[in-house]
């Protein structure tokens, strides 16, 4: 019963919107990718920017919630309810970013698992109109290959037959580490946009030696800008090729997303890591 509606609702939609775009695109598995990241993108713009509201408004209560802190640091049940209140009164959802999301992992769900039916030439679900506008069907086999990787591999697979710094193995794990580049890069900006407006923070001595929430949060923000872009490098390595391009195409993406989405705001986010590398400098 899940099954049928996963592939009912999710499933078969994006597979034939990828074979749509493979036959359309000239038989070619790596464009039809970058053409699915491009329209994932552009049906994720709603949440980008409802949670790019919630983050301004977050940035907006830090003095408030400081302020809080500081007075109510020996009460914790009194700076909870304090904290709720002023999160009522302004709107703010702590919990918002799961509502940005839940869609995007079921989207990457649905994907991988595109990705790999195609890659396998797996093409159970494609709807009778597709099948006949593309002449494509359940027993084609779809051309897998693109640029310096065969999409269906991966460096694991690669590395066991011919050596892991074989010529035929480096593209794979040239794939991955750009993977994690990109990502961490692209966390690393976002992250510093985000930042343009907000008030600076504080150095404030605390009575409670319990962190508050906020900081735990920052901390937890940095831990993950780090470990997220490893583990995804490092789940590169044993998936198809096809999977890593795909999380590639979607981090650069989304450094494009917010250019189109407030250029204003993305200038003075480039200006601000500019000023942080010249004065590493």
């Amino acid at each position: 019963m899940l099954a049928t509606i996963w592939n009912t609702i999710f499933f078969n939609p994006l597979l034939n919107l990828m074979i749509l775009l493979y036959d359309f695109l000239g038989n070619n598995l790596g464009l039809a990718i970058l053409g699915i990241a491009v329209i994932g993108r552009l049906v994720m713009i709603p949440l980008v920017k409802k949670q790019t509201a919630m983050t301004k408004k977050m940035a907006s209560l830090k003095p408030e919630l400081d302020k809080i802190q500081k007075k109510y640091a020996d009460n914790k049940e009194k700076l909870s309810q304090e904290q709720v209140k002023l999160y009522k009164k302004t709107g703010y959802n702590p919990l918002g970013c799961i509502g940005t999301f839940i869609p995007q992992l079921i989207i990457l769900s649905a994907l991988i698992g595109v990705i790999r039916a195609v890659t396998n030439s797996d093409l159970e679900g494609l709807y009778p109109w597709v099948v006949e506008l593309t002449e494509i069907g359940e027993n084609t086999a779809i051309n897998t290959k693109f640029l310096f990787w065969e999409l269906t591999t991966n460096y694991k697979e690669v590395s066991a037959e011919f050596g892991k710094f074989s010529l035929k193995a480096l593209p794979y794990i040239g794939l991955s580490v750009l993977v994690g580049i990109t990502q961490y890069f692209t966390t690393i900006f976002t992250q510093k946009m985000q930042q343009v407006g907000a008030p600076k923070k504080k150095e404030v001595k605390k009575k409670n030696p319990e962190e508050p929430l906020e900081d735990i949060q920052e901390k937890m923000q940095k831990s993950t800008m780090l470990l997220l872009p490893v583990m995804t490098a490092f789940f590169t390595i044993s998936m198809p090729a096809a999977l890593g391009w795909y999380w590639m195409l979607q981090s650069l993406l989304l450094v494009i997303q917010y250019l189109s989405l407030d250029f204003d705001k993305t200038k003075k986010g480039i200006q601000n890591l500019l000023d942080i590398l010249n004065k590493k400098k």
